[in-house]
């Protein structure tokens, strides 16, 4: 069994990433970001990154706006395969969509399609209820 070592680097990206749990980033954004404040190289953060990925505390996306991939915390109880993500195209918050009405369509989806959804890769993009509330139109 592999021991998971907590290093100030790693320390460094899971406060920066539950700081900003509802945000994506790409890794450049992110090594930016904790440099600031502490000494840590480009390869301890995407080293770290690799290693939050494998435990499931972060989720990699791929990100055709963005030009690659972006990264995001979802937590070390989170279970991103067992549901949907919303993400609003106006703020670029990207939330969890937990909710039973999720499961239905996916089995709807199988049973009726032969389509099976790979739930963790899934998100639909919409505006906020948040955003919504500022005003203006809905433009998604």
């Amino acid at each position: 069994m592999k021991k998971a070592y907590r290093t100030a680097g790693k320390e460094t990206l899971l406060h920066f990433f539950e700081e900003n749990h509802d945000r994506q980033f790409t890794a450049e954004e992110i090594y930016l970001a904790v440099s600031k404040d502490v000494s840590v190289g480009r390869s301890s953060v995407y080293r770290n990154l690799s290693l939050l990925c494998e435990s499931d505390t972060v989720k990699k996306f791929h990100s055709d706006e963005r030009g690659g991939c972006v990264y995001q915390y979802v937590g070390e109880s989170c279970d991103c395969r067992e549901h949907f993500h919303e993400k609003c195209t106006r703020c670029g918050r990207v939330m969890h969509l937990d909710c039973h009405a999720t499961a239905e369509f996916v089995s709807h989806l199988l049973s009726e399609h032969g389509f099976s959804v790979d739930c963790g890769q899934s998100i639909l993009y919409g505006i906020c209820a948040d955003c919504r509330g500022k005003g203006g139109a809905c433009n998604a």
